[in-house]
């Protein structure tokens, strides 16, 4: 009994030291995580100007937003065209370009740092960049096209000052870092057996079948993961269209993270603000939800 016991106090005071030790961790998710979050869907059913007290007054903000508010719905559009746009694009691109860099030749790693470079670039310094380069007048872009320009005898284009072109010149920008979700595509493709590829080449098949057979379902659950990812990365899609844009013309790019943030910052309206960031949080969360029930037709190596 006496070893029993004291066996026990020894695992209670290991239990004790483990929580002092991630105490500080505890303690920054209860202050910085969780008393936010709780505090922001309060706010969400009040009117606070960030400057007096708090007044209750339940789900009117809630109903301004669906029912009278229009730059809501605009906002909430050009995101969503934002994310079924570009979230199949940069998907593609980045599936296409590890593909590429997954070919064993000399000087491979030189190519796969060059195009995950963009990544660790900051964002404001890739919109400048960017702004630069649509340029319309003096561009770098339209400078290469002019000889396109001239062939087909029409005017260069405007890009983000288009408001037909803004949205897609913002998604060209974006693909500009596909190389994070290049490199998760390169990691899952290495972990495919070498053995199912010979056994492949035995019965005839070439890249195009093996990619399709192979490489391609057993991608799957990097594909999965990425595109949950890029879909709620897209949702909050924010920076650039203010650094390049300013939500304009014609409020095209005016997305709905740089709505919340107008709301919050230029209005004053901190009430109004939780209440649109508590809807983004259940269509992230619904997209989300309805995205897993595509797990079926993800495969997982190993699974019978």
């Amino acid at each position: 009994m006496k070893q029993k016991s004291s066996i026990n106090r020894l695992k209670k005071q290991e239990n004790i030291c483990g929580y002092l030790f991630a105490s500080p961790w505890l303690i920054g998710l209860i202050v910085l995580g969780i008393f936010p979050i709780i505090m922001s869907l309060y706010i969400s059913f009040t009117n606070y100007d960030m400057i007096g007290t708090p007044k209750f007054i339940g789900f009117e903000n809630y109903r301004i937003l669906l029912t009278n508010d229009d730059l809501f719905w605009k906002s909430l559009y050009n995101t969503i065209y934002h994310v079924v746009i570009a979230v199949p694009l940069s998907t593609v691109l980045s599936i296409l370009l590890a593909l590429l860099l997954n070919n064993k030749i000399r000087g491979m790693g030189i190519y796969r740092t060059i195009f995950y470079l963009p990544n660790v670039v900051n964002i404001v310094a890739l919109a400048l960049l960017w702004l630069w380069l649509f340029q319309p007048n003096f561009g770098l872009i339209n400078q290469l096209l002019s000889p396109l320009y001239r062939l087909f005898k029409i005017e260069p284009l405007s890009w983000y000052l288009d408001k037909s072109l803004s949205k897609f010149t913002l998604i060209l920008m974006g693909l500009w870092t596909v190389g994070g979700s290049m490199v998760i595509y390169l990691a899952q493709m290495k972990d495919i057996p070498q053995s199912l590829y010979e056994s492949a080449e035995m019965d005839g098949a070439g890249f195009f079948r093996k990619t399709i057979s192979i490489t391609l379902p057993l991608m799957t659950p990097a594909i999965f993961f990425n595109v949950i990812m890029g879909v709620i990365g897209s949702f909050q899609v924010f920076t650039t269209a203010y650094i390049m844009t300013g939500g304009g013309p014609a409020r095209s790019t005016y997305y709905y993270a740089y709505y919340l943030f107008n709301k919050m910052m230029d209005d004053n309206a901190m009430g109004m603000a939780s209440a649109m960031a508590w809807i983004l949080l259940i269509i992230c969360l619904t997209v989300t939800i309805l995205a897993l029930r595509l797990n079926k037709y993800v495969f997982y190596l190993g699974e019978e």
